[in-house]
């Protein structure tokens, strides 16, 4: 089985692989999710400034 490196900054983790898999799995799905509401909350800014700009007029 190759042994997987340890990513700079980080100390080796003792948990057992399928422990690690799941972890990784999660913290990917998390930041997807982060990134979603970021482009969700952009896109809702945008929507309101062109309301604003054309309700101006």
């Amino acid at each position: 089985m190759k042994q997987r490196e340890t990513p700079t900054g980080l100390s080796p983790s003792a948990d057992p692989e399928p422990q690690k898999k799941r972890k990784v799995v999660v913290g990917r799905g998390l930041a997807i999710f982060v990134a979603g509401a970021a482009v969700a909350a952009f896109c809702l800014y945008v929507l309101i400034a062109l309301y604003g700009i054309y309700a101006s007029t």
